[in-house]
């Protein structure tokens, strides 16, 4: 196992100083709560480590904000190293996960978010959304551990009818992954993160951090 520190303390001390590698790291969280720039902000760590990033992006990531998180090191090179993929639906989707895990080279694999199609999907088709999106995870999560690397994958979310806000995918995305945060937005770019699974951490541990100009702090 190889630790990632994410080059902000509030996170790596949660975290138990970074992100495990050969396993699926799993974030959910409303919109605007951080998963985007957590995802980023590994991505530039990964390729400072001198390994390439698979970026899965059905979200449309502003290359200004990867140009702001990157103002202390070279934006060029940074950018070189990340491998974007879009996917227009579901299936390009996993197409698209099966074609990064057979890269050579690639330290990080990000799926930013892995939801977006599948929700949709899910009410014309939810047996077959359903499996594809188990397959999608068992090929993530086979490549992390085979290959020793960092896997991210980010979820949107959903409130049930008691108030609670749940992650949106089933109970194969808990047991495949390893760790799982929620981002919970705190008030003008104060953002709260807790543990609800860790290898090493205990669940409920919780870390306050902030989202400025040149990322996560």
């Amino acid at each position: 196992m190889t630790l990632l520190p994410l080059a902000c303390k509030p996170l790596d001390e949660l975290l138990g100083n970074g992100l495990e590698s050969g396993i699926i790291t799993r974030i959910y969280g409303e919109a605007g709560s951080g998963k985007t720039n957590f995802c980023l902000q590994a991505a530039r760590q990964c390729v400072q480590s001198k390994k390439k990033v698979a970026y899965i992006d059905t979200e449309s990531v502003s290359f200004e904000r990867i140009r702001q998180i990157c103002a202390d090191c070279d934006y060029t090179d940074i950018m070189h190293d990340i491998l974007f993929f879009t996917p227009t639906s579901f299936a390009t989707q996993e197409q698209m996960i099966g074609d990064a895990t057979a890269l050579k080279g690639v330290g990080l694999i990000v799926v930013d978010t892995i939801t977006m199609f599948y929700r949709l999907n899910l009410e014309e088709d939810r047996d077959g959304a359903i499996r594809s999106f188990t397959r999608q995870i068992t090929n993530l999560q086979l490549t992390a551990r085979k290959k020793d690397i960092w896997v991210i994958i980010t979820e949107q979310v959903f409130t049930n009818k008691k108030g609670e806000v749940k992650p949106f995918t089933n109970r194969d995305a808990e047991h495949m992954t390893k760790t799982i945060l929620r981002f919970d937005r705190k008030g003008i770019g104060q953002r709260e993160a807790t543990i609800i699974k860790h290898r090493s951490q205990p669940e409920g541990k919780k870390a306050s951090f902030r989202i400025s100009s040149n990322g996560l702090e």
